[in-house]
Formats: structure tokens, C-alpha cells, sequence
């Protein structure tokens, strides 16, 4: 679906650097890869965010390992919507157990 990859190009161009950074996700990687990281460790999460973002998604089942993921998806929304207009629901987490 192009319209994935298209979302996560306007969202990537909202979203700054630092708060990614910040990902324990990108940190663990990064660390286990004995390198600097790449692009797609960076961007990834903000995919993850249009891939939820795109179907106007209220919930969203996730693992506990996923809820920072989603908060990324929440910021993303909350500032698309303060800077453009009321757009995107604000998904919230169901958390599964498996």
C-alpha cells in the first residue's frame, strides 16, 4: 500500500531527531550492532505510526514492548493535529498478554 510509505515520509518530516534517539529500541540496536545504527532503526517506529495512523486507528492491541511505539504514534498524531487541524484520532494502547 504506497500510502504507507507516503504517510511515513510526511510524518518523518514532523518528527525531530532527539525524540527518536530516545527509543530504548534504537539504543538496545544500536548497541548489539556495535555501530552507529542506520537510517531504517530510526525510521522504523515512525512507519510503525503511519501504519496506524493511516486507518485512523482508536485502539491498537500491543505488547508491552510496543507501548513506547505507540506513544510515538500518539505525539505524531497530537502534533500533526495541533499544527494542521484536527485529523488523526489519538490511538490507545490494548495491551495483550502474549
Amino acid at each position: 500500500v504506497p500510502e504507507h510509505a507516503e504517510l511515513a515520509w510526511i510524518l518523518g518530516c514532523l518528527t525531530n531527531v532527539p525524540r527518536l534517539l530516545r527509543l530504548p529500541q534504537w539504543k538496545t540496536k544500536r548497541a548489539s550492532q556495535n555501530s552507529e545504527g542506520t537510517v531504517g532503526l530510526l525510521t522504523y517506529p515512525v512507519l510503525q505510526a503511519a501504519d496506524i495512523l493511516l486507518y485512523k486507528s482508536t485502539r491498537v492491541p500491543v505488547g508491552e514492548d510496543q507501548v513506547l511505539h505507540l506513544e510515538l504514534a500518539q505525539d505524531i498524531a497530537q502534533h500533526f493535529n495541533k499544527k494542521y487541524g484536527e485529523f488523526f484520532p489519538v490511538p490507545k494502547a490494548i495491551l495483550s498478554e502474549l
